[in-house]
């Protein structure tokens, strides 16, 4: 997560299997060895379980259209959807060699990540922070966007990354595996969560 110079700097993974198609999935965060968090993405909501240490919280869900953008570069319920919908809002990529992801050969390209597809679904605040920054800058936020690519065209690692000398660095990492297997995500009845307003993505 981005951090500014003095403050110390988070660390989120996140692990799980993702439908496209169907636009659900699943998937375990943890920040750091503080907390950590299971989530089920269905077209409607996103649902969350979980906590710090000892504490945790049974299913909750929201909306999966009031999940916005808080932080930039961090997709919102760490969708992977929404970071590969930012990647393909780039245009202007360059390709820079070969290398190998997970086995796999690959071809990397890079371009800049355009403001609009840095402030895609972010909150009000969120946006307001990044516009701000952005006229700071004089410019463009520099945010950098490699996709690696396999044989088969298929996209198998998305990052975006930000550095700001003095100011403030994030990078998001997307690795994806095991193309073309199916998913099977279980859903949280409804009777054993709850609406929550205060989701944090």
């Amino acid at each position: 997560m981005g951090t500014t110079p003095g403050e110390p700097t988070y660390t989120v993974t996140a692990e799980g299997a993702h439908d496209f198609a169907r636009n659900s999935g699943n998937v375990t965060a943890k920040v750091g060895d503080v907390a950590e968090f299971d989530q089920v993405l269905t077209d409607d909501r996103i649902y969350v379980r979980g906590g710090t240490g000892t504490e945790t919280m049974p299913w909750s869900y929201t909306d999966r259209a009031d999940a916005k953008v808080q932080h930039m570069l961090r997709p919102p319920g760490n969708d992977a959807a929404h970071l590969l919908r930012q990647a393909s809002m780039s245009s202007g990529y360059e390709r820079f060699g070969t290398e190998k992801v997970a086995g796999a050969a690959t071809t990397r390209y890079s371009a800049p990540l355009s403001h609009k597809a840095l402030a895609f679904n972010m909150t009000k605040e969120a946006r307001g922070k990044s516009d701000q920054l952005r006229d700071m800058m004089g410019g463009e936020i520099p945010v950098t966007t490699d996709v690696w690519v396999d044989a088969e065209g298929r996209a198998v690692r998305v990052r975006l990354s930000l550095d700001i000398p003095g100011s403030v660095s994030s990078t998001t990492t997307l690795t994806l595996g095991d193309l073309g297997l199916a998913v099977e995500v279980t859903v949280p009845t409804a009777e054993g969560s709850e609406d929550s307003e205060a989701f944090s993505g």
